[in-house]
């Protein structure tokens, strides 16, 4: 016991309340997180609370040594430090919220370009006070400065501590998966999303003929093998309408809290088309286009290698024109870049819009308004009437977290129910069900939806974020978070769809090769929708692990795993066969 008091307890005695009361949002968002990942159970809670506690106490004493070594005792700076460090547990709470994601690597480069306007918003600022104020009172009720001799061994007794518990993480003990997502939570913010940018990251690999393991394992999760079924015919006219951040949830015909009239033109669509309801494999815009592109599930090493995989590129090899059209900024992320690499003739946005008068004034916000983008869509079609064309709509009011604040003078008929007289994404989905209807009914009008014409009604990715219309989703249910899929044709296509629960986004390049009677691309991941027998796998793949679904099995799995099997899954994962 005098051991234990002498070297492992003296080094705290002047700050231990401090970092006890620091450690407390770290505890906050921790307990979010196995909420938002669907793991929030008595057990998981109270072992990764005890953990995530011991974890932050002794980083925070660490850092704290660490500023005291410096010199650092002045309150106010303190405070500010502390202030900081909770920005980035805020950015860990912001995607975890949005995109039941952490904070990496992967959504640093989002940042640039951004819409940072709601910075200014109240709530914005009464958050960001009462977080100062918590940081200012924490720090000077209970900071002590410590002589540098005390922290220095606060600091030796930190990272041992931290050694410790890293090589034995008590998590691990738990039942998978709960043993990967309760430890996915441990690290501090700031140390998670640094070791997300230097973690060493898989590569792609390019090959004529995959090795006879990868063969074995293609065939086991039955991807490159996508078939087509005999329902395609020559379209010359194929639209891809995909709507900013919209599932299921925003659907009456999914979810009975939405009223019948906020979506009465996607339920309608359901019920008259080909119609499907698919699982996401990724998040965020630029990943979300490029799994439907190119059926590949590792969105990111498609987009950093030029698209070895897309149908965008096949259509256009195949006498295809290709645009496309978006309501926001097209030079975002370089998203004018990659979609040419993915096959596009022209990329089309804001930028653009702003140099047209008749378009320029609706612009705001996040970018133009969806009815003027769905207007130029239909000028855009009259001029290449006479071309075979691909074109893909990307909209914009739709965006989260509540949509578009300002419709620039633009009418709609109003839901007269709670949630839809003010900014809230319910309000934006019914407002574009409402443009999309204009849109359809303008393409029959000018002749353009003909036998010739096949439309998709899609999403880029789901919205999580439910705020402030919590009440519309409760109680919550899986299928809220999958995406529709609606195949329009002027004579409905009577070849009914896949009801595989393990459809997903992967499915929607070979569905379009499939409707149009084109070869199949090798390497797709996917199968068409009306390929009703295909066994399916789902690969979702996060910032640093990957969740793979089949029929028989769920699993969990670190990109950087060093496991031998999930090693070659990954290998499956990166790789691009030749077509």
């Amino acid at each position: 016991m005098t051991f234990l008091k002498k070297y492992l307890l003296s080094p705290f005695k002047n700050d231990w309340k401090l970092l006890l009361v620091l450690s407390v949002p770290a505890l906050l968002l921790c307990a979010f997180g196995l909420s938002q990942l669907g793991r929030l159970t008595p057990v998981n809670f109270l072992a990764a609370e005890s953990v995530k506690l011991v974890c932050e106490f002794l980083f925070l004493g660490a850092l704290l040594a660490l500023l005291n070594l410096l010199g650092l005792k002045n309150k106010w700076l303190l405070a500010l430090a502390a202030f900081v460090y909770y920005l980035t547990m805020t950015a860990d709470l912001i995607l975890l919220w949005y995109f039941k994601e952490r904070f990496g690597a992967k959504y640093l480069s989002t940042m640039e370009g951004g819409d940072y306007d709601f910075l200014t918003d109240w709530r914005v600022l009464s958050y960001f006070t009462l977080l100062a104020l918590f940081c200012v009172f924490a720090v000077r009720r209970y900071f002590r400065a410590a002589p540098r001799k005390t922290a220095l061994h606060r600091l030796l007794v930190c990272l041992l501590g931290l050694g410790l518990l890293y090589m034995a993480n008590p998590l691990r003990l738990l039942p998978r998966p709960d043993n990967f997502y309760t430890s996915y939570l441990i690290p501090p913010s700031a140390v998670y999303t640094a070791n997300a940018v230097l973690a060493k990251r898989p590569q792609p690999a390019f090959t004529q003929q995959p090795d006879a393991e990868l063969e074995r394992l293609a065939k086991k999760y039955n991807v490159f093998s996508a078939a087509n079924t005999g329902v395609g015919k020559k379209y010359t006219r194929v639209i891809l309408i995909a709507s900013e951040s919209l599932s299921n949830k925003y659907l009456h015909r999914f979810n009975p809290q939405i009223p019948a009239k906020a979506s009465e033109t996607m339920d309608a669509l359901f019920d008259k088309y080909p119609a499907a309801s698919l699982r996401h494999v990724t998040l965020s815009t630029l990943y979300g286009l490029s799994v439907i592109f190119s059926s590949h599930p590792y969105a990111q090493l498609s987009f950093e290698n030029a698209y070895p995989l897309s149908f965008v590129k096949e259509l256009k090899n195949n006498g295809f024109k290709t645009a496309f059209l978006r309501g926001a900024n097209e030079t975002y992320m370089d998203e004018n870049i990659l979609f040419k690499q993915a096959g596009f003739d022209e990329v089309i946005g804001a930028t653009y819009f702003e140099t047209h008068p008749e378009y320029k004034e609706y612009i705001d916000w996040w970018g133009m308004t969806d009815r003027k983008l769905f207007e130029y869509a239909a000028e855009y079609l009259r001029e290449h009437r006479g071309e075979p064309l691909f074109m893909t709509l990307l909209t914009v009011d739709s965006h989260v977290p509540l949509g578009r604040l300002d419709y620039l003078g633009q009418e709609y008929e109003e839901i007269d129910a709670e949630f839809y007289n003010l900014p809230t994404l319910p309000r934006a989905f019914a407002r574009f069900g409402q443009d999309l209807k204009r849109f359809l009914q303008e393409l029959d009008k000018q002749g353009l939806f003909d036998e010739n014409t096949l439309v998709l009604v899609t999403a880029d990715h789901p919205s999580y974020s439910n705020t402030p219309t919590n009440k519309l989703f409760n109680p919550y249910r899986a299928e809220y978070d999958n995406l529709p899929f609606i195949i329009i044709t002027r004579t409905p296509i009577e070849k009914p769809l896949a009801d595989n629960p393990l459809i997903s986004q992967l499915d929607i390049a070979p569905t379009v090769m499939d409707l149009l009677n084109l070869p199949q691309p090798r390497g797709f991941f996917g199968h068409s929708l009306f390929d009703r027998d295909a066994k399916r796998s789902v690969f979702d793949i996060k910032e640093d692990y990957a969740v793979v679904t089949t029929d028989e099995e769920t699993r969990v799995l670190p990109l950087n795993s060093q496991d031998p099997q999930d090693k070659e899954l990954i290998r499956l994962m990166t790789v691009f066969p030749a077509r």
